[in-house]
């Protein structure tokens, strides 16, 4: 899990996921993990606990992939305000495919 604040996030995980996800027992998996440009304005600590510098699997990677598509979808927040639910999810789910077909297409 990749959140700027991770490490406050992480300290009562287990119970707000046992609430919400009964059963689900296997809560090792899990990684918290801050991304690269946030990482800095941690505490030192955190910033060797939570770094994907420091963590087996990760390469090169920073953690910041899920913001880099906000600035092509948030022009769609105020077209889509007035639409109900199921519409809006679509015309959403609509611009995030043609985001990410139109990354794959430019590699």
């Amino acid at each position: 899990v990749s959140y700027d604040i991770a490490c406050q996030y992480v300290r009562h995980f287990r119970e707000r996921f046992e609430e919400r996800f009964p059963g689900v027992t296997n809560f090792e998996r899990f990684r918290f993990l801050i991304p690269k440009m946030h990482l800095y304005a941690h505490k030192e600590d955190c910033q060797f606990k939570f770094s994907f510098n420091y963590t087996d699997g990760c390469g090169r990677t920073d953690g910041e992939a899920p913001e880099r598509g906000w600035a092509e979808i948030n022009e769609f927040s105020t077209a889509t305000r007035e639409m109900n639910g199921a519409h809006r999810h679509e015309v959403l789910d609509d611009r995030i495919s043609d985001v990410n077909l139109r990354k794959t297409v430019d590699m």
